[in-house]
């Protein structure tokens, strides 16, 4: 029976839009936009960076310039001081008196009048000169001790007499800009009679000059400054940031660290305050010092970003200006093209008998003609394509019944396999495959014939319903050979189908009036060993994918049959296996019983006779008597070794573990054994390590392996020698058994 279902979908619509919305038009004005618009913003890019580039090598040309002009107004500064100190210690009463003080001893009435003479005349100097804030006087050698110090009214300070750390010499004068404070010092050597100076005057200057001199003008506005930092990172004049926020007392930036290190150059940094500056330094050798001139970076580029500023907003004026134009001539270009795109659009949605307009001749008129084709012609088509989307529809509906229907068939093959490797007991999987290959296929009646051991006869083994019971319970056997499929596919050995029509009375009599029937081998390599035999309420049911099908899932009938049948075979082998093996365990328990006790009677007689307790006997009976003895003992002892192979088997062998000297167990089973090579030339020798330890085992059952090991080399060894060598290794000891026999 075959379901229709007719599913009805909503065609798509197109609609045009019109004006600058349409995607010509947006082309169009973007494409008018781009060529007027990138390369004026790549020129203006280009500008601002090659404004940017030379505004800032003229910023750093002119910090540059400044750093020079700095270093020679300090440079002239020290040179004007030394000259004033070198006029200074040049006059008579100041030499004469410092070599009073630096030859004298200080209790002297001339050294105190020249002390008194010097210091009237520095104090006078100082009032006349106040570019210096004192004079100190020092002997020539290492102490730092000055001999006279005076001091400027205005300077409340102690003067530093440190030696400068970093000095310039010029001649016989010196000039040093000390490290831990802000202090510059000129000195001016006081020669001796020969020559040789005797000592030096020191001058302090005042910084304030110094402080002028760096604070003044520079034309680098109002973030602009010029200062000296000396190698401890003191600074001159003292620095401050703009919210009074406290500065370390090491100051260090990029400039500074690089001026420090002796090194002059320009860029762009953080200076002392974290603040983005534009900066040239240069090292000053004659101070020991570093000079920096530095300018706020957004104060020097301002002029910079207000061109930048400038550019942008006449670019976006003239972008403003040409999206205007653009967008009225291409509003003409459009326009045709637009009033025949909604032409098109309202043929797309099916209105067949639009046509457009041929009132142009150049290539939108050519499309409007194509247009008008392209109509006429889809109005002719539109007339068939129902009938052949119906044609189409029912072909499709056809070929999804029949995908449903061949996995339907694949999913019978998988249920089928699952079952036949999980059922092991033949009946059961038998009356499981014929009800599941009758309900998924809605099957009339699905059976299982399997050939007989004389391979004459196909025999009901299972069939579906109560039918199937019926006919199984009658017993129906059907020769093979004779005419209907069962017969004719147990012969061949290949599947066969046929319509109701064609098939023969005999075992079709008793099946419902059916119209189909297939009967396919179950085959074993290429042996049959029965068939299936299918029956369906419809005419020409099975086809040939259904047959490929169908016989795959007879093969794997067979092969569970198969498996099936193996599964029985082996436990049935397993089951006399079992009972086999418990006849011979009662056997010879059984036989080693009733052989002991005569075999223990023969060896106890045989005993008492050789001891002469029923009087003597001759050699040759006593020969005979050891002999019967010795294989009576023989005896026993394989009878014991079959009981105790019964207990190991059964579960009964009991190990009793002690401590056990092994060298002593082994002198005795070799003692045991010299009597079995009596009559060899064999030799028996020990190997036992001296120190071999006590051991956890059953001494007896050692004993026995011992003794069956050395009696077995016994046994096969005519000449030679038997070692037996015991040694410790870890926690354990091993013991190997080495005869010289063959083997």
């Amino acid at each position: 029976m075959k379901n229709q279902t007719t599913t009805e979908q909503a065609e798509p619509t197109i609609s045009a839009t019109t004006g600058m919305r349409g995607g010509l038009g947006r082309t169009l004005l973007a494409a008018f936009l781009v060529l007027a618009i990138v390369p004026m913003s790549t020129i203006s890019f280009i500008a601002v960076n090659r404004t940017r580039q030379d505004m800032r090598q003229e910023l750093m040309a002119k910090l540059t310039a400044i750093t020079t002009l700095k270093e020679s107004q300090i440079q002239q500064w020290i040179t004007e001081r030394s000259r004033s100190l070198a006029v200074l210690s040049s006059k008579p009463d100041v030499q004469q008196a410092a070599m009073t003080l630096l030859t004298q001893p200080p209790i002297s009435t001339a050294y105190n009048t020249a002390y008194t003479n010097l210091h009237d005349g520095l104090r006078a100097e100082l009032t006349q000169d106040t570019s210096f804030a004192g004079f100190f006087l020092l002997r020539n050698e290492d102490s730092d001790e000055p001999l006279l110090e005076v001091t400027a009214p205005s300077s409340q300070a102690r003067i530093d007499t440190t030696r400068p750390e970093v000095s310039l010499t010029s001649g016989d004068r010196h000039v040093s800009l000390l490290s831990m404070a802000p202090t510059l010092n000129v000195t001016y050597s006081i020669p001796g009679p020969g020559g040789s100076p005797l000592g030096l005057l020191v001058g302090r200057l005042d910084l304030t000059a110094l402080d002028q001199i760096m604070t003044e003008s520079t034309e680098l506005g109002e973030t602009g400054e010029t200062y000296l930092v000396t190698p401890a990172g003191q600074s001159i004049p003292a620095l401050a940031t703009d919210d009074d926020t406290p500065l370390p007392m090491s100051l260090h930036s990029q400039g500074i660290d690089a001026a420090l290190a002796g090194r002059s150059g320009s860029g762009l940094y953080d200076n002392y305050a974290g603040q983005p500056v534009i900066g040239a330094y240069r090292w000053l050798p004659e101070l020991q010092a570093a000079l920096l001139a530095e300018q706020a970076q957004a104060e020097a580029f301002a002029p910079e970003d207000a061109l930048a500023t400038m550019l942008v907003g006449t670019t976006l004026a003239v972008a403003l200006l040409t999206t205007l134009l653009a967008a009225v001539v291409t509003r003409q270009i459009t326009r045709p093209i637009v009033r025949l795109t909604m032409r098109a659009v309202e043929i797309a949605n099916g209105d067949l008998e639009q046509t457009v307009p041929l009132d142009r001749r150049d290539e939108i008129g050519i499309l409007a003609r194509a247009f008008n084709i392209m109509t006429a012609e889809l109005r002719a088509l539109y007339n068939g394509l129902e009938q052949k989307v119906a044609e189409r529809t029912a072909q499709l509906q056809e070929a999804n019944r029949r995908l449903r229907y061949r996995a339907m068939q694949l999913a019978v093959s998988a249920e089928v396999g699952r079952a036949v490797t999980s059922i092991l007991d033949p009946d059961t999987l038998l009356g499981r495959v014929v009800e599941l290959i009758r309900d998924y296929y809605r099957f009339a009646y699905v059976a299982i014939f399997l050939l007989d051991e004389t391979g004459q006869w196909a025999v009901l083994r299972e069939g579906s319903g109560e039918l199937g019971n019926t006919l199984k319970a009658k017993g129906q056997w059907l020769s093979v050979g004779e005419p209907g499929l069962v017969g004719q596919v147990a012969e061949k050995g290949k599947p066969q189908t046929l319509s109701r029509a064609d098939v023969q009375d005999g075992p079709g009599s008793h099946l419902p009036p059916t119209h189909s029937e297939a009967a396919f081998p179950l085959r074993i390599g290429g042996r049959t060993i029965g068939v299936l035999d299918i029956h369906s309420l419809h005419a020409d049911t099975f086809d040939k994918d259904d047959v490929k099908v169908l016989q795959g899932v007879a093969d794997q009938i067979a092969i569970a049959i198969e498996n099936a049948r193996a599964y029985e075979l082996e436990r049935e082998a397993a089951r006399q296996l079992r009972e086999a093996e418990e006849m011979r365990r009662r056997f010879l328990a059984n036989m080693s019983h009733e052989l002991r006790e005569p075999l223990t009677n023969i060896i106890g007689f045989s005993r008492v006779i050789l001891k002469g307790i029923d009087g003597p006997i001759s050699d040759q009976q006593r020969n005979d008597l050891e002999i019967v003895y010795a294989n009576g003992q023989h005896l026993l002892g394989l009878i014991n070794d079959l009981l105790d192979v019964a207990q190991i088997e059964a579960g009964l062998m009991e190990l009793e573990f002690k401590e056990v000297d092994l060298g002593e167990l082994i002198q005795s089973v070799m003692a045991t054994t010299s009597a079995l090579v009596r009559d060899k030339d064999i030799q028996l020798q020990q190997e036992i390590h001296p120190d071999l330890p006590l051991i956890e085992a059953d001494g007896t059952r050692l004993r026995q392996v011992l003794l069956k090991l050395l009696s077995n080399a016994a046994k096969f060894t005519d000449r030679g020698s038997i070692t037996v060598r015991a040694w410790p290794k870890g926690d354990q000891v091993q013991v190997a058994v080495a005869d010289t026999g063959p083997g």
